[in-house]
């Protein structure tokens, strides 16, 4: 029928115009995307983001400034470094994360260009009406890493300790050996990545794995059971027509142990020997008929040695040594039974002429003042005599090119023999009284002074309390015999170490020739628990324009008899003695006068030094460093 016929006729019509405009809307589509991907060139798809930041329309180097946008965030991602029961605060930039950047830019363009070629329009149509989120990935630098972890657990993890000889009433004896730790540093990368992959709080657990000390107590005490057998009864010692006896005691004090080998062995110091029994022969001459330094008008000259007789070669101490352990001398069977046969050894002399020395003196080069440094105290106090003791020992001390000055083993113990006296010192962060008290003055003087001096710091320990009269991360303490004072003489002249006092004032001066100017370029500070540690950068200028930069450090507690948990060192605090009423430092104890100051008298190759502001400090288990005298 013809309206039948109409009607699908009208239905063909309308079904053709919606098949038009659906194909005239995919057209429409596809030229619509094809004009933006043309227009828009090698950019990040709109809608895509990463941690909440957009990255639509970027292009490659846009999208790696966000990179490192993201890295410089990890700045302030706290994490916390785990060894036992020893937390580190850190944060994820320190340990070596990095944001991976090659993989941002890859997900970046990539996002919303998936799937085949002709479904493309379609996800470009949909980032109109949302976003496309793709995942921050982060990586670890394993060299950063161990080399971040290395720095972090400085001072953290203890040195194993081997046993020592003691020298006590009933002889020589022997303290056990003490383990300490470290860690695998193979596994730090992979912990740090354990760390990421758990979130937050971000926590890199390490395992301690303990380090016995290097001496078995067993070896070391059978080497003083040979000491004590071979210095059992007295020696008598004779040089030319002059003899003394030794006591078991002396002897004994002289022995030393030599590690070199697999197995431990027992000797005498033939630096001790010679220096102890030369005032015993006095009548034979004196040190100071030996050519030598004086300093005159603030120059170094030579005054030349008178003619002398002196006690003794220097291998004295290996002559008495093989006396000892020879086979004892066997009894003249008439002599009177009633007197004690004792064994005898004789050594040889030394002289010295009026030219003798002269010449090594001059080859030595120490010409003129290459640094000098200077603090002050407050006058008439029992430390002020200890300080001024200690400069009176070291003065005129030659540290030749390449040796080392070892503060301790020049001085000696602090004795009352010696000419100390009772003092304040600190001890566990809290003041007592102790024989030599208020030397860490005299240490932080030296220390000042090789500092500007280029010499190599070989062992050193700051003070655990700051005093401001000091260089702010820049001093030293001292006790016996640890912490000790070492410096090694790395110039190729010789260094006159010369200390000057003043009732008020201790300073120390190194004449040599010039060789390296030396310049305090500034400190840095950073928490370690609840103490502070204080960074200074020392920057060194050799004659042939090579510039080397090295630091030294201190670790201050926040306060007297507190340690870097904030906790309490001692349960009370002791009375100082009556020479010492005001100020205490590790190692030092000294009375502040209205005004006083540190004054540096420096050579005039170094600049003044800049002071920082310590920052907050938080508490950790950190262990403050230890005190001195």
């Amino acid at each position: 029928m013809p309206w039948q016929t109409q009607w699908v006729s009208d239905q063909r019509r309308k079904a053709l115009l919606a098949g038009g405009a659906v194909i005239t809307l995919f057209v429409l589509l596809y030229v619509a995307w094809g004009v933006s991907a043309l227009a828009g060139g090698p950019r990040v798809a709109r809608g895509v983001t990463v941690e909440g930041v957009a990255l639509g329309g970027l292009d490659e180097d846009d999208v790696r400034a966000v990179a490192s946008d993201f890295d410089s965030q990890l700045v302030a991602t706290p994490a916390t470094l785990a060894i036992g029961t020893v937390e580190i605060p850190t944060n994820l930039a320190t340990l070596g994360v990095h944001t991976d950047a090659d993989q941002l830019v890859d997900d970046a363009f990539a996002a919303r260009k998936g799937g085949p070629v002709f479904l493309r329009p379609f996800s470009w149509l949909a980032s109109f009406f949302g976003d496309s989120t793709i995942e921050l990935v982060l990586l670890v630098d394993d060299a950063e890493a161990e080399e971040a972890v290395v720095t972090l657990i400085s001072g953290e993890l203890s040195e194993p300790t081997d046993p020592i000889l003691v020298l006590g009433p009933s002889g020589l004896t022997v303290t056990d050996g003490i383990d300490g730790a470290t860690i695998d540093f193979a596994d730090v990368p992979g912990q740090v990545q354990s760390a990421l992959d758990g979130g937050e709080p971000y926590v890199v657990d390490l395992d301690p794995i303990p380090l016995a000390p290097s001496l078995e107590t067993a070896a070391l005490q059978t080497v003083a059971d040979e000491a004590n057998a071979a210095t059992a009864e007295p020696l008598e010692v004779v040089v030319l027509s002059q003899s003394i006896i030794v006591e078991p005691a002396m002897l004994r004090s002289w022995v030393r142990i030599d590690t070199s080998e697999a197995d431990p062995t027992w000797y005498l110091d033939n630096s001790i020997v010679v220096d102890e029994l030369r005032p015993m022969f006095s009548g034979l001459g004196s040190d100071d008929q030996q050519a030598r330094f004086e300093i005159v008008n603030g120059s170094p000259i030579i005054i030349p040695a008178s003619e002398s007789v002196l006690c003794c070669a220097d291998d004295s101490g290996e002559t008495i040594r093989a006396a000892l352990v020879a086979p004892a001398p066997t009894p003249d069977p008439d002599a009177d039974p009633d007197v004690v046969v004792i064994r005898r050894v004789e050594l040889s002399p030394v002289t010295s002429g009026s030219d003798e020395g002269v010449a090594e003196l001059e080859a030595l080069g120490i010409v003129e003042e290459v640094s000098t440094f200077t603090t002050n105290h407050a006058c008439c106090q029992g430390r002020v005599q200890n300080i001024q003791r200690m400069a009176e020992i070291v003065q005129g001390y030659i540290i030749r090119p390449g040796e080392l000055f070892d503060l301790n083993e020049v001085v000696g113990r602090r004795t009352t023999a010696n000419g100390f006296v009772p003092a304040g010192a600190i001890a566990d962060g809290v003041i007592e009284a102790q024989v030599g008290g208020g030397v860490s003055q005299f240490t932080t003087t030296i220390f000042n002074a090789s500092f500007f001096a280029g010499l190599e710091f070989v062992e050193y320990q700051a003070h655990s309390i700051y005093f401001s009269r000091y260089p702010r991360g820049r001093e030293a303490t001292i006790s016996y015999p640890k912490p000790d004072f070492i410096v090694r003489n790395t110039t190729p002249y010789g260094i006159l170490v010369w200390p000057t006092w003043t009732d008020t004032s201790i300073s120390v001066t190194f004449y040599s020739t010039e060789y390296v100017e030396v310049e305090d370029v500034g400190r840095t500070e950073s928490a370690q628990g609840a103490c502070t540690r204080v960074t200074t950068t020392r920057e060194k200028t050799y004659q042939d324009g090579t510039v080397e930069r090295d630091t030294v450090f201190a670790v201050y507690r926040p306060g007297e008899g507190l340690d870097c948990n904030g906790n309490s060192t001692r349960p009370t605090t002791t009375t100082t003695p009556e020479d010492t009423t005001t100020s205490v430092e590790g190692g030092d104890t000294t009375t502040t006068a209205p005004g006083e100051s540190t004054t540096t008298a420096a050579p005039v190759t170094t600049a003044p030094t800049t002071e920082a502001t310590p920052p907050p400090t938080t508490a950790s288990t950190t262990e403050a460093p230890p005190d001195g005298e």
